[in-house]
C-alpha cells in the first residue's frame, strides 16, 4: 500500500471515533471540517485545531503546526521522526478494520500466442508514462491502459492469408488496439478502435481470427474473487472498472465484456462464454450481475443470458441501466448504484419482466 493510498483512503473521522479523541465537525470553505479539541503536537486543548475531513489538511492556531493525513496520526500515536514506519502500520491495520479493499490493480499474467501477431503498435502508456490524449478524453488513465494492455496502432496492419492462398493486409491506422485474452491469458483475437470520426468502421476485427463473441473481456482476471460484472463491450468494462475502484466495497467485482447482448454457447468443445463461465465457476465464482444497455431489446437478451448462467449454478443477477445508457455513458456512482440495486433472476421475475418491462418497448 502506498502512501497515496493511505491519504485518499484513511477516513479521518474514524480516528477520532475508534481513540475516543473529542471532535466537532462544521462546513467551512474548503468542505466539511475537522475542529480537534487536542493538538497531539502543542497539547493545548481549546479546540483550536482545524483539519480538512477528506484531505486532513490543517494546522494548529495554537501553535502553528501545520498537519496532514498521515502527520496528524503520526503526532497523536507519539511516534517520532525515525518511527514512520510504525505511523505507516498502524494506518494499514486501521484501514483494514474500515472494510479497506486495495484496488486491482495488477493483472493475470498473459501470453502471447504465434497465431496472433498484434498490428505494429506500442503499448499505452509509454515507458515515459504518456497516454493517449483519445482515451484522457474518455476518462481512461494510464493506469486504465495498463490494466486492460491496451496499444495504440499509428500505422499497422493484420497479414493473413485468404482462401486463395494469397496474403493480405488489413489497416488499422490510427486505432487503441484492444487485445483480447481467453480465462487462461492466452492472446486469442483483438479488436482496433477508431480514434478519429472520418473512420469508416468505429470497430475494426482481425480478419481469419475467431470472433470476439467466443470469449469473455477481460475474464482472465476473474481470480481470488467470487463475483464478477457483465457489460458488452470493451470501454464499458474500462467503465465499470473505474467505478468499482472508486468504492471499497465494490473492488472485489471483477468487470468482464460480452461483446454484445448476448452469450454465446453450445459449442462441442465448450470454447464459448458460458463454457468460459463454468470454468470460472470452477474458480470460485458465485455470482455474475449482468449490465447491458438500458433498453428494452437488452432487458429481454439479459434475461435469456440470465437463464443460462442460474443454469449452470450461478447466481444472476440483472442491473438496469438509466434509458438509453450503457456503463460508459453514465457516471461512475450510476454505475455502482445499478450494481447495488441489481435484482436476482428467478423465473418470477423473468415472466413479470416480459410481460411489463421496466424500459419502453419500441414497436
Amino acid at each position: 500500500m502506498e502512501t497515496k493510498d493511505i491519504i485518499k483512503e484513511f477516513d479521518l473521522e474514524y480516528l477520532f471515533e475508534v481513540e475516543s479523541l473529542p471532535y466537532k465537525k462544521a462546513r467551512g470553505r474548503s468542505g466539511m471540517q475537522i475542529n480537534a479539541k487536542h493538538c497531539p503536537a502543542c497539547g493545548d486543548s481549546r479546540w483550536r485545531v482545524y483539519l480538512n475531513a477528506d484531505s486532513g489538511v490543517g494546522n494548529c492556531f495554537v501553535c502553528n503546526k501545520t498537519y496532514t493525513k498521515l502527520s496528524f496520526i503520526h503526532e497523536h500515536l507519539g511516534h517520532g521522526d525515525k518511527e514512520w514506519g510504525a505511523t505507516f502500520k498502524a494506518c494499514k491495520d486501521m484501514l483494514k478494520d474500515m472494510g479497506y479493499r486495495p484496488r486491482r490493480t495488477i493483472t493475470a499474467a498473459v501470453i502471447d500466442t504465434p497465431t496472433v501477431k498484434l498490428p505494429y503498435s506500442f503499448a499505452l502508456p509509454t515507458d515515459e508514462g504518456e497516454n493517449l490524449q483519445y482515451l484522457e478524453q474518455r476518462g481512461i488513465d494510464a493506469s486504465m491502459g495498463k490494466y486492460f494492455h491496451l496499444r495504440f496502432c499509428e500505422y499497422g496492419f493484420w497479414q493473413y492469408v485468404n482462401e486463395d492462398g494469397e496474403k493480405v493486409m488489413q489497416r488499422f491506422d490510427n486505432r487503441v488496439i484492444i487485445p483480447v485474452y481467453d480465462i487462461e491469458g492466452d492472446l486469442v483475437t483483438f479488436q482496433g478502435r477508431a480514434i478519429t470520426t472520418d473512420s469508416e468502421k468505429k470497430y475494426l476485427f482481425p480478419a481469419t481470427l475467431p470472433g470476439t463473441g467466443r470469449y469473455l473481456f477481460n475474464g482472465q482476471n476473474v481470480l481470488a474473487t467470487s463475483e464478477a460484472a457483465m457489460g458488452e463491450g470493451a470501454f464499458d468494462v474500462v467503465a465499470m472498472k473505474m467505478a468499482f475502484d472508486d468504492d471499497n466495497a465494490l473492488r472485489h467485482v471483477v468487470p468482464i465484456g460480452s461483446f454484445g447482448k448476448n452469450l454465446s454457447y453450445g459449442t462441442l468443445d465448450g470454447n464459448d462464454q458460458l463454457g468460459a463461465l463454468v470454468k470460472l465457476k470452477a474458480r470460485g465464482l458465485k455470482r455474475l450481475t449482468i449490465m447491458w444497455d438500458g433498453e428494452h431489446k437488452a432487458l429481454m437478451s439479459a434475461l435469456n443470458a440470465a437463464k443460462l448462467v442460474s443454469g449452470i449454478g450461478l447466481q444472476a443477477r440483472i442491473a438496469l441501466l438509466p434509458l438509453g445508457k450503457d456503463p460508459n455513458e453514465v457516471l461512475p456512482e450510476v454505475v455502482r448504484r445499478a450494481y447495488f440495486e441489481a435484482v436476482n433472476w428467478s423465473p418470477a421475475l423473468d415472466i413479470k419482466w416480459r410481460l411489463r418491462s421496466p424500459y419502453p418497448v419500441k414497436s
